[in-house]
Parts: structure tokens; sequence; C-alpha cells
């Protein structure tokens, strides 16, 4: 449940619109909080907290004990612009926000999305948010001081809503999120289609003959991209008539979420327990679908430690690998560049028309045989 309040945005995007046409000119008074309250029937809360924004964002100058005054306006042939504006104009910013990355994946977002916001001019800020949620809030506001244009959010695992993005989108600020969705916020985003690459890898399996298959991840905890996983694997099973035992479907390794990226013992130790007590529960599964590519090689690891051989005796499947592994597991690869580039085309043409649609965006993936599977006997479904 979010604390967002959208009356306070009406009376904020009228006095903007004012500001932007003229009617309101730089240097005038804007009306009091008691006035604007009283106009737009609100409470004084919702009239200061519009007030508030303007002036963050230099439109308006509040004077105590004096009243708020426009310190400048666009749209009126004039170059002035508020000193947000001017900074962004000068240096023409785009800010970037992901939990993390690795040569398995992001890499190559981080490396796309420089090189197609440098193609259309904008200068590309960075911010890890490492998965927690107060330091992407934090970043977002960050980058709103300093006049980025525009924002490009790789959101942070868990189910929540970042106030701060819902109201960055109310009010149609450019936002485009990449991975991922948030569930609440209506923004423009660019993923995998998650469903389908997990279900195309679970039926790869089933071609292969097998039959048993085990699906790890961590805690979906409302996380789209994991949950779409899970769903895929799942339909994968009614796709070929194959009964799905659920218990087969382990989503409790943690380590491998950006908040524990520095290597929490004490996680990293639980994981190692989870797995053994799962592989030695299920010795029947003849092959396992990761979620994530540091999964399957902890599964690896488990499974050597439990004398099983891969893939002789089981076969390893992911998301992610990268060509220079240890490790060269058959595969979804998905295709970062054109993530990165799609992404930063939406982000553009947002900031080119504020009222531009909400577009969602699949990008193709392939499936990258690897060393890590073994047919089984073939068996008609």
């Amino acid at each position: 449940m979010t604390t967002f309040n959208p009356l306070y945005l009406k009376v904020y995007q009228s006095l903007l619109n004012q500001i932007k046409s003229g009617t309101l000119k730089h240097g005038e008074k804007v009306p009091s909080e008691k006035e604007l309250a009283e106009q737009f029937e609100v409470s004084r809360i919702t009239s200061k907290k519009a007030l508030d924004l303007l002036s963050e964002e230099h439109y308006i100058e509040r004077i105590q004990g004096k009243g708020s005054f426009v310190t400048t306006y666009a749209g009126t042939g004039t170059d002035a612009a508020p000193p947000a504006e001017r900074r962004s104009q000068a240096r023409k910013l785009i800010g970037f926000i992901l939990p993390g990355f690795d040569e398995s994946y992001g890499m190559n977002l981080v490396k796309g999305i420089e090189k197609h916001c440098s193609d259309y001019g904008f200068t590309v800020l960075f911010k890890m948010s490492y998965g927690i949620k107060e330091i992407e809030e934090r970043a977002v506001n960050e980058f709103l001081d300093i006049g980025a244009e525009g924002l490009i959010v790789f959101p942070v695992h868990g189910e929540h809503v970042n106030n701060k993005l819902l109201e960055l989108v109310s009010r149609h600020f450019p936002v485009v999120l990449i991975d991922r969705f948030i569930k609440g916020i209506p923004a423009s985003f660019v993923c995998t289609d998650h469903q389908k690459a997990a279900g195309e890898l679970t039926a790869h399996l089933f071609d292969l003959g097998h039959k048993e298959i085990g699906f790890l991840s961590p805690p979906p905890d409302g996380t789209t991209a994991i949950e779409e996983r899970i769903v895929g694997f799942q339909l994968a099973h009614s796709e070929y008539g194959v009964k799905l035992n659920r218990e087969y479907i382990l989503t409790e390794i943690k380590n491998s979420m950006p908040i524990h990226s520095a290597g929490d013992p004490d996680i990293f130790k639980g994981d190692i327990l989870k797995l053994d007590s799962y592989f030695a529960k299920h010795k029947n599964l003849t092959a396992v679908a990761a979620c994530e590519h540091s999964i399957a090689e902890l599964a690896v690891e488990r499974l050597r430690a439990a004398g099983r051989k891969v893939p002789e005796d089981i076969s390893v499947v992911c998301f992610d690998s990268p060509g220079n592994g240890r490790i060269h597991f058959t595969h979804i690869k998905q295709d970062e560049w054109t993530i990165s580039r799609n992404a930063v085309n939406l982000l553009m043409e947002k900031m080119s028309d504020y009222k531009f649609a909400v577009q969602h965006v699949f990008v193709p993936h392939k499936i990258v045989e690897g060393e890590t599977e073994k047919p089984m006997h073939r068996v008609m479904y």
C-alpha cells in the first residue's frame, strides 16, 4: 500500500502550466497556501506540498514572511529557464540506477546505456542501489538535484513501490524501467520475456528426455522477473503434459541477491545447507534449471560435493552464463545491447513528448547450448 497522494499534483500542474505559458510571469507572486487550498478545495498540507515541489525544481522562490514568487518561466520566447533546467541544458544528463552488474548480466547493459545515450549527446550518471530501496530512492533524488533530464532504472528486488518514482511518472517525468517492471507504477519498461524464456529453457530439457526437473531461484518477493520465470517453468510442464512436482521448486537461495553481493557468510552457509538438503531429498532429479547464473554455479558445486557429476548424472541449465566463466552452462542469453538501445530510445521519445504512451517492450532471447546438459532417452509425451 502506497502513501502517495495525487491531489497535490493537480495544484502543482496547474501552477506549472501558468508559469510555462507566461500567465504567471517572472517575479510575480504565486497564490498562497491558503488561497490555493480554497481554490482547489484541498488541505493546506496538499497546497504546501505543491509549492514545495515547484520550489525544489526552481520554478518559484519561497521567501519567509512574503510568499512565493516565480523565478522564471518557459515557453514564452525567452531564454530564461529554471536553474535545474539550465544545468541539464548545459550538460544534458541522464541518470541510470541499477542494483549491480557482473559479466554474466549487467555489464553490457551499462556499456549499452552509455553508448546509446552518448549517441544522443547525453552524459550518463551511474548509481548502484545494491538492491536496497532506500539507496535507490536517494539516487533518484540526487539525480534530480543535479539536473538529470530523464532516468533509466533497473528496479531493486522485492515487493515495494518507490514513491518517488511513482510521483515522477505521475507528473510525466521521463522514466524507463529495464529488466523488470514495478507493480503499481505505469512506466514504460524494456526486458526479456522472462516467462517465455524460462518456458523455453524447461522445454529444452523436456526435448532432451528429462522429466524430473528442479528449479532454483531467489525468493520472488514481488520481483516480476523471478515470478515470471517460475510461471514459465510451471507452464512448460502443462504444455508437455508432465505432472509438476511443486517440491522441485526451491525459491530460497539468497546469496545471489544484490543486497548480499558482498558475500554474507551466514547467508552463503544457509544456501549451502538448503541446496544439500534439496539434492539429498530429490535424488531422482535428472536436470535442474537455475534462475540465475550464480545459483547454477553453487548448485554444481554442491552436486559435485555429493558425488554427482554434471552432466553425466544430472544436467544444469540457467540464465546468463558468461562466455569466460569456469563452467560453460547451457543458458538463456539475454540481448543486453538491444535492451539498452530500446530503453534509451523510449526515454528520448518520452523526453520529447511528455504525453508519449507507456510502452512495454520485450526483447528476444536465445538458448545457448553449453557443456552442462546431456540427453536422456527420448520420451514421447
